[in-house]
């Protein structure tokens, strides 16, 4: 399949199918056409787009992505498997929500202060 396929199926632009590539996480060979390379990319590759996007859909970056894919490759995993990595995700996802309720609270306190100076100040000031 030529990159305008891949693109279009799995909603991608172009450039985010060549910057997939750039970061290993799908693969193309080249396919001569008379006197022009094009990359040919396998069908396969729209189940690993899928798998990535289910990935940063899960909180993962793409930099996170790649050695998961390396790592699991299209190995199915067990169901134990699943809820183990699940498990983390979800320690992960919410120690970052922790993160940023405390941030929330931090800017509601900044936010509170300074409306109070701005009520009290003179007017006009």
């Amino acid at each position: 399949m030529l990159i305008n396929e891949i693109a279009r199926i799995s909603g991608l632009s172009k450039d985010g199918v060549r910057h997939y590539e750039a970061m290993g996480l799908i693969a193309s060979s080249p396919r001569q056409a008379g006197s022009k390379v094009y990359r040919d990319y396998d069908p396969a590759v729209l189940k690993t787009i899928e798998q990535v996007r289910q990935a940063q859909n899960l909180g993962f970056s793409l930099k996170e992505i790649e050695p998961l894919l390396k790592a699991y490759g299209s190995a199915t995993l067990t169901p134990a498997q699943t809820v183990d990595f699940l498990e983390q995700r979800l320690t992960v996802i919410r120690e970052k929500q922790e993160e940023l309720r405390q941030i929330e609270a931090f800017i509601c306190t900044k936010l509170d202060r300074y409306r109070q100076l701005r009520d009290s100040a003179p007017v006009g000031h």
